[in-house]
Order: structure tokens, then C-alpha cells, then sequence
């Protein structure tokens, strides 16, 4: 595919975006600075960027990067650009369609005819799978779950039971979904499970990692707003509640009944224990541990966690405590020596 930077800005359709230089410039392909050549384009949003690269390249980002008179697209938000050029040079996913010979379909589920059911995939009795959706080969739709239109289920991905996934999703292989959630009492010494008898919602446009799981409710559904997306190797406990455009990224685990409001970012190696309500809009750094409630729009890291210049200056001190636990040693030899003359 090729197409001049000209028809690249009319496609995109925005009037934020303009052309400079040559309009005609033959573009190919988007590719990072490393690999480039002069029928690439560059999207960059830093002028260190532009160091090593030749005058004959084209880029896409801000006003100020184009004062060595270059070819390109002007664009004040080159990260939000990023993805929609890679879109426009990237051939569309071959939509599949028809349910495999291999695939294990109860009767009591209900097909959309444009849907799709890969090879040794399973849906269930009570299971619907709406217009454009795909479920991939070994993937498993379990009794009761919905999987709404153009929702792509990838190879090996678990949906248990009573999982409800809006339309326009992604989840990764290797996800399990509506798996048990981890609910257990003591009695008389022996430990007792308690039944999980909810289910797990996910709203539209959410994403779900490979490997990622998420518990089942006990009494009621855990929920996943729309527009959310979850990492690889992401643990969801039973009864928490996502809201709507929140970034969890891996490793992280939100324990049973937590809320996480609107916008939240989840970094790496996040802990959150039960029952708390992270504020809209607030960022938690990686690893780390969330004990107590946090406020929105905070910005909170460290163990326990706690706003971010306060741990930093907390790991600060901890670096000099080698030092100051000398120095302690001294003064407190230095006092009893004082304390012997004085008798």
C-alpha cells in the first residue's frame, strides 16, 4: 500500500492535521526512526528524535519539529496519531464466518449466522454469540455467556459461565474468565468454600490479556467498564468493580469487592487489597500497595502506598540508612563512654 501524505490527510479526515513540505511524497509504510527510509513516515514527538534522522525522511508531530523544512504531517498530538496511521496502512483482519466441523455447539445455543466458531472451540447451552463476533479454535463459550457483536474470543481463552462481553472486545488467549472467586471460610478448624453464585460483565471496547483471570461474582457480577484495558497476567478478584477507561497493566492483582472509578491507571506489579475505592482518575506507580482507600486524580506509589513525592523521599532515606545506623552506633558508643567518666 502507498498513498502521498495529501490523500494520507484526507483519509484521516481531521483539521488538526496538515501537510508539510511536499504534499506529493510517496509514503509505504510507518516505521520507528531505526528502520526508516524516504517512503517512511515517522511519527515523533521529541526533537531528539530527529538527530539521526536524514533530511529525506518524512515525519508526523508538531509545528516546531519541521523548522529544517522536511515533508510531513503537522500534528499537535502525535501519541493519538500513532495508532490511526498504523490502522490506514494495515490490511483489514479477514473476517471468518461459519462454525468449524470440529467445534462442539450445544443445541441449545443461539448463532448468529455472521458470526464465526473455529475449530475445537465449545459453546454451551444458553450461550449467545452475536453478528460479527468470533470465537478461535480451543476457545470455550461456557452455559449462559454472551459474547456481543464483533467481539473476537482468541485460541484457548476461557469464558466459564454467566460471562457477559459487550460488543467490540478483544480478549487474548489463555484469558479465563468467570472462574470461582477465591471464597473461603473456617469452620471448626476445616476450611469451607463458599459458593460463587454471580457472574462477570465486561462492557464495550474492553480488552483482556493473555492469561489474564477474572473471578466470577459471589452474589453479584464483577464489572468491567467500557473502554477498559487489562494487560497479560492480570488478577481480578471476585465482586471488584472497574470502571469505564482504566489502564491496568501486568502482574497486578485487585483483590475481592475493590472499586476501581473512572480513568484509573493500574502501573506494573500493583497490589490492591479487598474492599477499597481508588478515585477517578488517580495513577498508582508500579509495585505499588494499596491498603486504604485513594482520592482521586492522586498519584500514589510505594509500600504502603502513599502520594508519590512522600515515597520518593522515603526511598531517599532508606538509601542513607546504612550510614545513619553507623553513625548511630557511634554517638550511642561515644554517650555510654561519656556517662563512665562522668561517674
Amino acid at each position: 500500500m502507498e498513498m502521498t501524505l495529501t490523500s494520507i490527510c484526507e483519509k484521516l479526515n481531521d483539521e488538526k492535521i496538515s501537510v508539510a513540505g511536499n504534499s506529493q511524497h510517496v509514503i509505504k509504510k510507518i516505521s520507528s526512526p531505526e528502520d526508516a527510509d524516504k517512503n517512511s513516515l515517522c511519527v515523533i514527538w521529541e526533537k531528539k528524535a530527529l538527530e539521526n534522522l536524514n533530511l529525506e525522511i518524512p515525519i508526523a508531530g508538531p509545528q516546531k519539529l519541521f523548522a529544517d523544512g522536511r515533508d510531513g504531517l503537522i500534528c499537535d498530538t502525535p501519541r493519538a496519531l500513532l495508532p490511526k496511521l498504523l490502522a490506514l496502512f494495515s490490511a483489514p483482519a479477514e473476517k471468518k464466518r461459519g462454525i468449524a466441523p470440529s467445534a462442539v455447539v450445544s443445541s441449545g445455543a443461539k448463532i448468529n449466522s455472521d458470526s464465526y466458531v473455529g475449530p475445537c472451540a465449545v459453546v454451551e447451552e444458553g450461550a449467545i454469540i452475536s453478528a460479527g463476533a468470533e470465537i478461535h479454535a480451543g476457545a470455550f463459550v461456557g452455559k449462559n455467556c454472551q459474547v456481543g457483536a464483533d467481539t473476537i474470543i482468541e485460541p484457548r481463552a476461557v469464558l466459564v459461565a454467566d460471562v457477559k462481553v459487550g460488543k467490540n472486545c478483544l480478549i487474548h488467549s489463555g484469558a479465563v474468565i468467570g472462574c470461582d472467586g477465591f471464597g473461603f471460610v473456617r469452620e471448626n478448624g476445616v476450611v469451607v468454600k463458599i459458593p460463587q453464585t454471580g457472574g462477570v460483565t465486561i462492557g464495550d471496547d474492553v480488552e483482556v490479556g493473555a492469561c489474564t483471570t477474572i473471578d466470577r461474582g459471589a452474589m453479584h457480577d464483577t464489572a468491567i467498564g467500557d473502554g477498559t484495558k487489562i494487560d497479560n497476567h492480570v488478577q481480578i478478584g471476585h465482586n471488584v468493580k472497574i470502571g469505564k477507561h482504566c489502564i491496568i497493566c501486568s502482574m497486578s492483582g485487585i483483590a475481592g469487592s475493590s472499586v476501581l472509578e473512572d480513568y484509573v491507571t493500574v502501573s506494573v506489579q500493583v497490589g490492591i487489597t479487598d474492599h477499597v475505592t481508588i478515585g477517578e482518575r488517580a495513577t498508582l506507580a508500579a509495585r505499588t500497595g494499596v491498603t486504604n482507600d485513594i482520592p482521586a486524580g492522586a498519584l500514589i506509589s510505594g509500600f504502603p502506598a502513599r502520594p508519590h513525592n512522600a515515597a520518593k523521599r522515603a526511598l531517599v532515606l532508606a538509601a542513607d540508612l546504612p550510614l545513619m545506623s553507623r553513625r548511630l552506633r557511634l554517638l550511642e558508643k561515644k554517650f555510654e563512654e561519656m556517662q563512665k567518666n562522668e561517674n
